[in-house]
């Protein structure tokens, strides 16, 4: 998952990480990070407005603020 990168096209990206995590199966903290990670800056900026609980509703966050 880590040889993943995000190259301009947030679905393809989430959809590459949420493919490969169907068999890792990390949540929470760790999975967040791991997409982080690849995140632009002002993508990041964007997210830390909120907080969200749930992983699916911050990973509609991420494809909404990049």
């Amino acid at each position: 998952m880590r040889s993943v990168k995000y190259r301009g096209d947030v679905g393809k990206f989430l959809m590459e990480m949420e493919n490969l995590n169907i068999h890792a199966r990390v949540t929470g903290i760790a999975w967040r990070k791991m997409i982080q990670d690849e995140l632009p800056v002002d993508a990041l900026r964007r997210l830390s407005h909120r907080e969200y609980v749930e992983n699916v509703e911050w990973l509609e966050a991420v494809r909404n603020a990049t």
